[in-house]
């Protein structure tokens, strides 16, 4: 059949041909590409605009990652938290050669509010030089997962006044967010 038909024929079902396949061409993917373009500049028109309205949105998301990374370094893992932090902490203090001790009864006045929100915090007491004390503050201070210094208080023996052996007590106070 193909044959018997003339080139000018032929030519015409060869156009049409080629005309059905571009117009199924663009509505199964030319369409959609177009469409994402003509978005794509409007939502940047937009954007522009909101940009402009409100000159300190990049400085409430600079406060605003700020925030988010400080509020990071507070995290502690709920699972066995106590033993833990006392592990960390412990292993922190023997090798700066600091004695640590433990106060099952802390002194630390529970906020109810924060016990619900998950704040959680944990006193330790240390016993060491001034020195020693200082490379372990750091070390503490350096360390993630265990929360942050909240609460810090050096004192000595009132009867100790031998300044080659002196040694001083530390108190410390750790809090942190249960994630």
């Amino acid at each position: 059949m193909w044959k018997q038909l003339a080139n000018k024929n032929k030519n015409m079902v060869f156009f049409g041909a080629v005309v059905v396949v571009l117009y199924i061409a663009y509505n199964f993917s030319f369409k959609h590409t177009f469409d994402a373009i003509v978005l794509n500049h409007q939502l940047k028109k937009e954007q522009v605009n909101d940009q402009a309205a409100d000159g300190s949105f990049p400085q409430i998301n600079r406060k605003n990652k700020f925030y988010l990374s400080a509020l990071k370094s507070y995290k502690v893992k709920k699972e066995d938290r106590e033993n833990r932090l006392w592990q960390a902490v412990s292993g922190m203090a023997l090798g700066n050669d600091i004695e640590i001790s433990f106060n099952p009864n802390p002194l630390i006045i529970a906020d109810t509010m924060a016990v619900q929100n998950g704040i959680v915090s944990q006193q330790f007491a240390f016993k060491g030089n001034y020195f020693n004390l200082v490379k372990l503050l750091d070390t503490i201070s350096k360390a993630d997962g265990i929360g942050k210094v909240s609460d810090l208080k050096l004192s000595t023996k009132k009867d100790n006044q031998s300044k080659a052996d002196e040694n001083l007590n530390m108190q410390l106070t750790l809090v942190g967010i249960e994630k």
